[in-house]
């Protein structure tokens, strides 16, 4: 029975956002049909492609579309049900498409909270604590939907909606593939079968479909093969190196706890238990095995990895798409930092900001310091990219459309801007990284809950572990850095759209705190099942997803206003009006 309302709830919250996300997108839709009924940029390509098989001419191709067909496949079928091929309906594929991403994006966060809560051993949450937690859920995956580089071309004829979705999809898979009870032949061919359908829209895929997930396979396998616990904590590098060869014991600190020598840590002593384990790494790859076979067979059969114009998609080494993540991501997502960027302040000698820590919107942990070996490596590593690899591609400097061509200019308005940068970069990736590991300190929660917790959130109790999430293990970050290097640090162009999976990826593990703006009587004994549920999920919610909410409105109303109400000429195509967009 308890089941059974669990999931009506979770129905009821995803079936009121998805609703929202449904409204809004078509409002969107509406209003750039309205004002370009015709095909832009390259819409041009990909439209006349759809109509082209919606007239059954699967054999015709346009030598200058990249991708696969996966989208005019698609096209072809509403066509088949609807009997419609205009650029309306095709466009309308990807409101579609943003509903289900946000539908994924709430599945994903429950698997991962089950996966949490069977590594913690957590019972069932009460009433309040399931309410709280599925409305969390719901406001993320919303916030997901509005992410303004992937909900700007929901109203397009784009390929990047629905291959996100294709992405999601096969993240969630593996997610339920992870679980105790699951066998492997029948998870492995849904995986080859989802991995193969997100490859027909776009070849990057693969990163994300194989590399990613199988990297993470091997590290979930490794830790559940292993007799006992593994260490969470900051370890002597000898004796993990020790403990990894002899015990086949897995090193993996969370984000919060670890700095640049952990993470050479994990990956030496996962390597070192893959080497002791190389069945139990086989099983867990074998289905992505199969994918990447599959898609280099592709690659061999097709001369390269693009379709068509490969003379202005030659794959290089662009290792500064490393280093312009950081700063997309924080633009996107600074309202994540607030309350621990304000803790920091707090701890000033001079205590500026001190008459802030008697509200609750503060209670999160004080974000540790970047130590001097991470600023280093950074700060070397950075600098060499940008003087001996920073690539402007053609069309960057060409097409003053795009907002990355007015990034370029300040970039390149003085030599040592770029060097500048650097720092910047630095800066906006610590944050990042901070963000996953940023929990909130347990003591105002359980001195409101009436159950007694030590302020410095030195022993956790139950009541601390049903209000967030886990904070992130390093060995995610590896791995998704991984996955994102190999899928952008090829393509010499820089587009907001190549870092949309990643910047998803990340947010989906950002932890979700229990902070609100408004301060909690911390004095008042108040017992966990109070008849006033709302008040108190309301009092205990993540204050920060309506600032992310109304920041992600702001950016997506502006660049649609930008879109749709200043268009400009150009001298050499007077007449035809040129448009702002990502």
């Amino acid at each position: 029975m308890r089941e059974l309302h669990s999931r009506g709830r979770q129905f009821t919250v995803l079936s009121i956002a998805i609703l929202l996300v449904t409204i809004i997108s078509a409002v969107w839709l509406q209003s750039v049909s309205r004002t370009v009924p015709e095909p832009y940029l390259d819409e041009v390509f990909h439209v006349r492609q759809a109509q082209v098989y919606c007239a059954g001419a699967f054999h015709q191709w346009d030598p200058k579309i990249t991708t696969p067909p996966g989208l005019y496949l698609i096209s072809y079928v509403v066509f088949w049900l609807t009997g419609r091929c205009d650029i309306y309906a095709i466009r309308a594929l990807n409101v579609f498409g943003v509903c289900l991403i946000v539908w994924e994006s709430f599945d994903i966060l429950l698997a991962l909270r089950r996966a949490n809560r069977s590594k913690t051993n957590e019972e069932d949450k009460s009433q309040e604590d399931s309410w709280q937690l599925t409305l969390l859920d719901a406001h993320k995956a919303v916030n997901i939907g509005l992410f303004p580089p992937l909900f700007f071309f929901s109203a397009l004829y784009y390929t990047d909606v629905v291959s996100t979705w294709y992405v999601l999809k096969g993240y969630k898979h593996f997610l339920q593939s992870q679980q105790p009870n699951s066998s492997l032949l029948g998870p492995g061919v849904r995986t080859v079968f989802i991995g193969i359908a997100a490859l027909f829209f776009r070849q990057t895929n693969i990163f994300w479909v194989a590399i990613f997930p199988a990297g993470l396979a091997v590290i979930n396998a490794l830790r559940n093969d292993q007799d006992r616990q593994h260490p969470t904590k900051v370890q002597d590098l000898s004796k993990i190196i020790n403990e990894s060869w002899q015990n086949s014991v897995l090193y993996d600190c969370p984000v919060e706890n670890a700095g640049l020598e952990d993470c050479f840590a994990v990956v030496i002593s996962a390597a070192l238990v893959a080497l002791c384990k190389p069945l139990v790494v086989l099983r867990a790859v074998a289905p992505y095995i199969i994918l990447l076979f599959a898609f280099g067979s592709f690659v061999a059969w097709n001369g390269g990895v693009v379709l068509g114009d490969k003379s202005n998609h030659v794959a290089t080494l662009h290792f500064p798409q490393m280093l312009y993540i950081w700063p997309y991501i924080m633009f996107f997502s600074w309202p994540l930092a607030l309350p621990s960027f304000f803790r920091s302040l707090d701890q000033l000698p001079r205590g500026a900001f001190r008459s802030f820590s008697k509200s609750s919107v503060l209670e999160y942990p004080t974000w540790n310091p970047p130590r001097p070996l991470s600023i280093a490596a950074f700060a070397v590593l950075g600098t060499g990219a940008v003087h001996y690899n920073t690539i402007v591609h053609p069309f960057t400097l060409a097409d003053n459309r795009h907002y990355v061509f007015y990034v370029f200019r300040i970039l390149l308005r003085h030599p040592a801007i770029k060097y500048f940068a650097v720092l910047a970069y630095c800066c906006c990736g610590w944050a990042a990284v901070q963000i996953l590991g940023s929990l909130p300190s347990p003591g105002r929660w359980n001195q409101t809950a009436g159950i007694k917790g030590n302020r410095n959130g030195k022993k956790k109790s139950q009541a601390s572990t049903d209000t967030h999430d886990d904070s992130c293990p390093v060995s995610f970050i590896i791995v998704w850095l991984a996955a994102t290097a190999l899928s952008v640090v090829t393509a010499p162009l820089v587009e907001p759209r190549y870092f949309i999976v990643p910047w998803i990826m990340w947010r989906l593990h950002v932890p979700s705190s229990s902070a609100s703006p408004f301060p909690t009587d911390t004095t008042r004994d108040e017992p966990l099942d109070s008849p006033n549920v709302w008040e108190r999920v309301w009092r205990r919610y993540d204050f920060r997803l309506w600032i992310e909410t109304i920041w992600l409105l702001v950016a997506n109303v502006i660049t649609g206003y930008m879109f749709l109400h200043r268009g400009f000429a150009w001298p050499q195509e007077p007449g035809k009006v040129q448009r702002f967009m990502w």
